[in-house]
C-alpha cells in the first residue's frame, strides 16, 4: 500500500469513529435534556431525597458528556491534521 493510500485509509476510519461518538454524543445530549425536563416536571413527586439522587446522576450522565466531547475535539483535530497530511503529498 502506498503512503498515500495508508493515510486516505486512516483518514476514512477516524471518520466513521468520529460518525459514531457524534452520535453518541447527540443521542447523550438529548437524554441530558429529558433528565432535566423529568426531574423538574416530577420534582414534588420524588421528594427532596430522590431529586438530590437524580441530580447526582445527571451531573455524572454530564461530566460523561463533556468527556465525550473533548474527545471528539480531539478526533477533530486528528482529522484535520490528516487532511492537512493528504493535501500536502503529491
Amino acid at each position: 500500500m502506498t503512503p498515500k493510500a495508508v493515510l486516505v485509509r486512516m483518514l476514512a476510519d477516524l471518520e466513521a469513529e468520529y460518525r459514531y461518538w457524534l452520535v453518541e454524543e447527540i443521542r447523550l445530549g438529548r437524554g441530558i435534556e429529558e433528565i432535566e425536563r423529568s426531574i423538574n416536571q416530577h420534582e414534588s413527586e420524588f421528594g427532596a431525597e430522590r431529586t438530590a439522587e437524580f441530580r447526582v446522576r445527571l451531573a455524572r450522565t454530564q461530566q460523561q458528556h463533556r468527556a465525550l466531547a473533548e474527545k471528539m475535539r480531539d478526533i477533530r483535530r486528528r482529522l484535520d491534521e490528516l487532511r492537512a497530511r493528504l493535501e500536502a503529498m503529491p
